[in-house]
């Protein structure tokens, strides 16, 4: 039973009707300067000459309260053309007759435009459906509690409903009904549901219709999770604060690398240090291996073996140096250095190996502690985590088609929080980025050590942190890649460049 579907449908009193209120941001600063204003605000600083005083009062009572639409537009259209020359900082207020707010909607892009009325097809009783991209959630800062904000990353808006009408009203709409069935179960008149109807439409929050502006066009090749990933993780399309933010100074930063077992535990196996001469001495040209990258699914007989294993993750997933905070700084943590490049050296990453075969190790789940450049392996207490190891590799095995057996699986963790404690909004796409980086690290060094490695695209997060020991909202598997021996007859390397260009060329020309 959906939300709608318990409220009563009582009809309300008629009362009169909605009114729309301007009203500037909160964080756009006017000042006057005689005839001149100059507008600061998140996206950048305009001076706007020659408005007159009357338009400059207007304009910095706007700033302070709210004020009637329509009055606004009949009574000053300088202070109208100006609102309509940045409506993305002017905030809509949809109030009743008594003042009280219903919905505002909030432009946090610059592409927002002010939100117009109900489109006619819908004032004719057409069905209007929400957009299947707009979310409703609440907002933890303190200011904002009792409301709860709709939206979208279709939507140039962000729309704040005050009063829970207004979100059973937006619950009606997730099924295509006409506006005035959809205000019945909400407690709303049909002329308040029209009014708040208009405002979503107009805030990019319906699906469009014919005639209507394409606003909330539907992407189809997008799914929600990664069209909404890809919106807020880059700036223009949100306004909230994003980058080296430092947002959770109160909360203590992370140590920079995991703590050691408590003492009495196994202490691991120590993997051999790769000596620097002899890779120098083996390694193939860089332009070989990077030509010759590819991921290979397919093992020798003979499995990987310990030693090649330790050189892999020693060349490709070790701490260089932990480089000390300024403890005096609120702001300052431990820089990790690795082989692979980080935004903010945070040294989040952290590798497990899941081993099925190779010489030297037994079978089970070990953690790379990359600051010893040590195996430290997992203790199963039962036999339900033995099953999640086998789960992990049966999952990789389905990831490569079926085709091979895994050797190693190795899973790529994320202490998300050594990440987010500075960073805001970018974080997890951060994190992800670099995985990436990590798995072109492994197929250079994995190439040019003669191994067979894949990365994998898929792996299932419950699984892997049952199989590993995890809080999965503490460290988090971001990332799967399998090694093992290279076959026979599967070259390593390249010997000269492949490429379509006489072929683009040619089919240009």
């Amino acid at each position: 039973m959906t939300v709608t579907e318990q409220l009563l449908p009582a009809a309300p009193a008629g009362g009169g009707p909605y009114r729309r209120l301007l009203r500037l941001r909160p964080d756009v600063l006017v000042t006057a300067h005689g005839d001149d204003v100059e507008l600061a605000h998140p996206w950048g600083r305009q001076r706007v000459h020659a408005l007159g005083r009357p338009t400059v009062g207007r304009l910095l009572e706007l700033a302070r309260t709210e004020l009637d639409a329509e009055a606004t537009a009949a009574g000053d259209a300088r202070l109208l053309r100006l609102l309509e020359r940045f409506p993305y900082l002017v905030t809509t207020v949809l109030a009743d007759p008594l003042g009280d707010p219903l919905a505002t909607a909030v432009p946090i892009a610059r592409s927002a435009g002010l939100p117009g009325g109900l489109p006619d097809r819908l004032l004719g009783g057409a069905p209007a459906v929400l957009s299947r991209f707009a979310y409703l959630r609440r907002l933890p800062e303190e200011q904002h509690a009792g409301t709860c904000v709709l939206e979208s990353p279709l939507a140039p808006f962000r729309v704040t409903l005050h009063q829970p009408a207004a979100g059973a009203f937006v619950a009606a709409l997730t099924a295509p009904r006409p506006v005035a069935d959809a205000a019945l179960p909400a407690g709303l008149s049909t002329a308040a549901g029209q009014a708040l109807a208009g405002l979503l439409a107009g805030a990019g929050f319906l699906e469009t219709g014919p005639g209507d502006t394409p606003a909330a066009a539907d992407p189809a090749l997008w799914d929600f999770h990664d069209l909404l990933f890809h919106s807020r993780s880059r700036a223009g399309r949100h306004d909230y604060p994003s980058g080296g933010l430092f947002a959770h100074q109160d909360i203590p930063q992370l140590p920079a690398v995991p703590a050691a077992d408590p003492p009495g535990e196994d202490p691991g196996i120590d993997l051999p240090v790769p000596d620097w001469d002899a890779v120098v001495a083996r390694d193939p040209a860089f332009s070989e291996v990077l030509e010759g990258r590819r991921s290979v699914r397919g093992y020798a007989e003979t499995p990987v073996t310990l030693e090649q294993l330790g050189e892999l993750l020693y060349r490709s997933a070790r701490v260089r140096r932990v480089i000390p905070g300024d403890p005096e700084s609120p702001t300052a943590y431990d820089i990790v250095e690795r082989p692979y490049p980080a935004g903010g050296a945070t040294g989040e990453l952290e590798v497990h190996l899941s081993v099925a075969r190779c010489a030297g190790l037994v079978p089970g789940v070990y953690r790379y502690d990359a600051a010893a450049h040590r195996l430290r392996p997992r203790r199963w207490s039962g036999p339900a985590d033995e099953a999640a190891f086998r789960e992990l590799l049966t999952a990789a095995w389905r990831a490569t088609n079926c085709t091979v057996e895994p050797q190693v699986l190795i899973t790529v963790t994320s202490r998300f929080g050594r990440l987010s404690w500075k960073y805001s909004q970018i974080a997890y796409a951060l994190t992800l980025k670099h995985v990436g980086v990590l798995y072109q690290t492994l197929y250079l060094v994995a190439t040019a050590m003669g191994l067979a490695p894949c990365g994998l695209g898929s792996g299932d997060t419950d699984a892997a942190a049952r199989a590993l020991g995890l809080d999965w909202t503490s460290e988090t598997s971001v990332g799967e890649f399998l090694i093992g021996s290279r076959p026979a007859g599967v070259p390593s390397v390249a010997h000269g460049f492949a490429d379509t260009v006489a072929e683009a060329r040619g089919a240009a020309g």
